[in-house]
């Protein structure tokens, strides 16, 4: 009788132990039940470490916390889906489940971590379009949190722990797997789908003017504050709808917002009145002035000595804020003022700036009247796109550093190359946007090698700070060659400056410092930012009422008589008796008395948190759907 041959042992088939231990133990033919599908185990905890890794880490950031159960239901629903197409799929396809999502999702969590570091919120697939215009990101001003970092890590490994199993001796694709497989998908669909309408159902009308409970399906559904819509919703959940909103953000408006935002309109109209400011200005030459990260503590007059200057003899509104809704803070606060509407946020596809119709933007209103609009900037007409956006707003044309011949764009003192086109035909509105107080900073920069002084005189502080102070004084060297060419040329006399800032200065790295100089202890007070507006027939005054980036175009409609009627305006008029008070992207308000923070216990105002939801499903509405321009195509 023949011998049966003997397989060599592992050792001399050049296998590791692990290979060995593996096959005698787990894969071994002789040994039924589930032991060959164990790799499923690692991948499972993988999606739940790396969510609960984010949310963790930052589940002090909004209204609710880890141990939240409609993110719980989230996650454990999108961790089954996973797993179960993993469990059901053969070969390539089964690698690609398995690979391809969970190192996509480490990805989008490590960059959350980077922006809440940066801009105090999650990441947005919206700010994507305008990643080419963040030239002033380096390593430096990105920070990590560890925990994040460590889970990341920890999911990796147990994804390569699945991916080691799986290697050994791949299981068979068995009828069971697959119809198991199927049945975990479909109960984690079931179970996305049920978290979603059992916990948060749109809201309406009625449910609105009520209960504390709303507020985690009001925020849901609006969709605009990526903090508390991460908390709420877990990571997997908000970014596939992050994604899916974004991409495909659905048709028109519908009957009933449409309904909805005429009867805001109608009733914003309806409160306003005329007031002792109603036509001040009414015919004159207007240039706004947004300036690049000039936070209020840079306005020294031994920085900013012209200025400062101006703002002395200038109406000051001492309590005004810069909501950031969109990382893209320079834009986010351009669009504010020249529309008086929030700038589109996640779920909202960032091209309706250039698509959609914007009849009662600042330059169309002035435009109505037979005014020239123009547009200056150090950069080029690809910078937020301004080149298409800024004529869909209504400006005639957009001019960049470049065309105006600026032998250092980074030097906000070269603007005043413009000055011609600037007044160049009465009445005008021009736009200038400074650009010297701009990040990055360091050593080497041409602002801060232009003024050596700024060490010098930057108050003991060091760090970023000279350089911030450096760009400071950068940009008043235009704002001199500004105000004495007016003067010069005989404008001065009949032409508006408004000056305003577009975000306060996070490039300095520093926001321990900037709260302590600002006397605040909050990320949403720390928006403090100038605002003033500059008349030579003006008496200097000082305004106390609280306002906010969407306020100005409602304060300069009424100082120029500009016709906002059938408007959507998100804010109010400065020198009226409406609005009063700042909301920021997270739901918070202040209206200078009262600071309410919507991660705090506290009802606060369950009115103004009412009108605030409002608003902002009224303004995404508006924007998703091109209510303008539906509405003139009619």
């Amino acid at each position: 009788m023949t011998q049966k041959a003997q397989k060599p042992e592992g050792k001399e088939q050049g296998l590791s132990f692990g290979h060995c231990f593996a096959k005698a133990k787990l894969y071994s033919r002789d040994v039924p039940g589930p032991l060959p599908y164990l790799y499923i185990i690692p991948f499972f905890l993988a999606y739940l470490v790396l969510d609960f890794a984010v949310r963790g880490s930052y589940r002090d950031a909004g209204m609710v916390g880890l141990g939240y159960l409609p993110a719980g239901l989230f996650t454990l629903g999108w961790t089954l889906i996973f797993a179960g197409l993993v469990f059901a799929l053969p070969g390539w396809p089964k690698w690609f489940v398995r690979c391809v999502p969970l190192v996509t999702f480490v990805s989008i969590c490590v960059t959350h971590s980077g922006f809440m570091n940066m801009f105090g919120r999650f990441f947005s697939f919206s700010v994507l379009k305008y990643a080419g215009t963040a030239e002033f990101f380096d390593a430096s001003y990105i920070h990590l949190d560890g925990r994040v970092v460590l889970g990341a890590t920890v999911t990796v490994l147990l994804m390569m722990t699945s991916g080691r199993l799986l290697q050994v001796v791949p299981p068979k694709l068995r009828r069971e797997t697959v119809i198991g497989g199927l049945a975990a998908f479909l109960v984690g669909v079931g179970l996305v789908s049920f978290t979603d309408h059992h916990y948060y159902p749109m809201v309406d009308e009625v449910t609105w003017r009520t209960e504390e409970e709303t507020l985690p399906a009001l925020t849901y559904q609006n969709f605009t504050d990526t903090t508390n819509c991460v908390l709420l919703s877990g990571v997997y959940q908000y970014s596939v709808r992050d994604f899916w909103l974004l991409f495909f953000p659905g048709g028109g408006v519908t009957q009933g917002e449409r309904e909805q935002i005429e009867g805001y309109i109608r009733d914003y109209e309806a409160a306003k009145q005329p007031n002792q400011f109603t036509g001040r200005f009414a015919g004159k030459n207007l240039i706004l002035v947004q300036l690049e990260a000039l936070d209020t503590w840079m306005l020294d007059p031994d920085y900013m000595p012209n200025l400062a200057k101006v703002k002395e003899q200038s109406i000051r509104f001492n309590n005004h804020y810069t909501p950031s809704f969109i990382a893209a803070g320079t834009f986010n606060t351009e669009f504010q003022v020249h529309t008086s509407l929030l700038p589109a946020t996640g779920g909202i596809p960032t091209y309706v700036y250039e698509r959609d119709s914007f009849p009662y933007a600042l330059p169309k209103l002035f435009g109505d009247l037979g005014y020239t609009a123009r547009s200056f900037h150090n950069g080029t007409a690809d910078t937020y796109s301004r080149g298409t956006i800024h004529p869909n707003l209504g400006y005639e044309s957009y001019t960049g550093g470049t065309d105006m011949g600026m032998e250092e764009t980074d030097m906000d003192r070269y603007l005043i190359n413009g000055f011609e086109e600037m007044v160049g035909e009465a009445p005008f509105f021009s736009t200038v946007i400074t650009f010297s107080p701009h990040g990055n900073y360091g050593p080497d920069t041409p602002v801060y090698l232009a003024h050596p002084e700024a060490k010098d005189i930057a108050k003991n502080h060091t760090g970023f700070f000279p350089n911030a102070v450096a760009g400071a004084m950068e940009t008043d060297l235009f704002v001199g060659e500004l105000m004495t060419k007016l003067e010069e040329s005989g404008h001065l006399e009949d032409t508006v400056v408004v000056f305003y800032t577009d975000h306060y200065n996070y490039y300095l790295q520093d926001d321990a410092l900037i709260m302590e100089m600002k006397g605040v202890d909050n990320m949403n007070l720390i928006r403090h930012t100038e605002f003033f507006i500059y008349s030579q027939d003006q008496e200097p005054m000082d305004v106390e009422k609280v306002t906010g980036s969407v306020d100005i175009l409602p304060t300069l409609a009424n100082l120029f008589g500009l016709d906002t009627q059938g408007a959507f305006l998100a804010g109010h008029d400065a020198f009226g008796d409406q609005g009063g008070y700042v909301f920021f992207e997270d739901g918070s308000w202040y209206d200078g008395e009262t600071y309410w923070d919507s991660s705090s216990d506290d009802d606060g105002n369950p009115a103004r948190r009412a009108e605030i939801a409002r608003l902002i499903n009224r303004n995404n509405a508006l924007l998703r759907g091109d209510y303008y321009g539906a509405r003139a195509g009619e």
